[in-house]
């Protein structure tokens, strides 16, 4: 009897890790297991390999949850997007291991242990859920527009957003420097969510920022995270009236900003600030002292005519404010450090 209890827990191993698919139709708002119908991780043989490949439908996106019960040091979970994003779950990760499928995309988790049995076990649970509607937006020219990530967050209801504009465009991600601003679960779309021609996570341009190939980008974020960071447009035309043309976010804690262009061939920059309040306290600039140098706080986005908020060549004396949710920041021929904060709002 005990033999035959063995041989049966065995075979039912055996069968619930089977290289199944998740059958179609998906539905938005179904949770599905991996494998199929597992309430508990289960124990994998050893020498298995089985890849499962995880579809999201046009307009539905998935959150992926990896139950980690690795316990071999051989033993591993390979996952691979389509975004070549590729993540690497052994024993030494967490025990539970989240992901978020962009609509349309398909992400490969690819199981495999050794030939010694460690008792390793795993489970996959995906919740798939229904993407919102986009909210369209018009890029003129001269303008900027800017979306704090918190508002882009369709795990919390927020709308997608859609930039379109007469010509290619700039986006450049406004980064705090907060710890906690993870951009994995943000992504960054040529063209319309219903048929992009390009999906990109958001993390590969904190950087470096993201010229598009055509007229229309759109973006949008997967989970739930707060941050503290924001993501900027504009035209590629104004962009490139700049050698460097970048952005930057405040927040509670002071941020430093640095600012050079006195060497190499940027000789004008400019900085686009997006305050998580509606005011930014300007703690202490320290700069250099050319006598060309133009270093000024303006009106967005930065022409010839916009207004000066603050003419840093002119003022000496520190602290100040800048009494506006966002501002750009323009330097030619000098350099310049800026301590900047977000004052937490008065409480009444």
């Amino acid at each position: 009897m005990i033999v035959a209890f063995w041989l049966l827990a065995l075979v039912t191993v055996s069968t619930a890790l089977e290289c199944t698919q998740i059958p179609e139709p998906i539905i938005a708002g179904e949770f599905v297991t991996i494998p199929a119908g597992a309430n508990d991780t289960v124990q994998i043989p050893p020498n298995f390999s089985c890849t499962y490949n995880v579809n999201a439908p046009p307009m539905i996106y998935a959150h992926v949850t990896l139950e980690n019960g690795l316990n071999g040091n051989n033993d591993m979970i390979t996952v691979i997007d389509e975004q070549l994003t590729r993540t690497i779950v052994s024993s030494r990760s967490a025990k539970f291991v989240h992901f978020y499928i962009f609509p349309n995309t398909t992400t490969k988790f690819q199981v495999i242990t050794k030939s010694v049995n460690m008792h390793s076990s795993f489970r996959i649970v995906v919740h798939f859920e229904r993407m919102l509607n986009t909210t369209v937006t018009h890029l003129g020219n001269p303008d900027m527009k800017y979306f704090m990530l918190n508002d882009l967050r369709v795990n919390s209801y927020r709308t997608p957003q859609t930039m379109i504009s007469n010509e290619r465009i700039s986006l450049s991600i406004a980064h705090s420097g907060w710890y906690s601003d993870i951009f994995d679960n943000y992504f960054v779309i040529e063209g319309y969510i219903e048929n992009p021609k390009a999906v990109y996570r958001m993390s590969k341009f904190v950087y470096q920022g993201y010229i598009s190939t055509g007229n229309i980008l759109t973006v949008v974020g997967l989970d739930n995270r707060v941050s503290e960071s924001s993501v900027t447009f504009v035209p590629l035309s104004q962009a490139q009236q700049y050698d460097s043309y970048t952005a930057f976010s405040t927040y509670f804690q002071a941020n430093q900003l640095d600012m050079d262009s006195t060497v190499g061939d940027k000789k004008k920059k400019a900085v686009t600030v997006i305050s998580m309040e509606d005011i930014v306290l300007v703690i202490d600039v320290q700069k250099t002292n050319e006598p060309n140098c133009v270093l000024r706080a303006v009106q967005y986005p930065p022409t010839p005519s916009s207004e000066v908020y603050l003419d840093f060549t002119a003022v000496y004396d520190y602290p100040r404010n800048i009494t506006h949710k966002s501002f750009c920041i323009v330097a030619e021929n000098c350099a310049a450090t800026f301590k900047l904060v977000s004052p937490y709002p008065e409480q009444n």
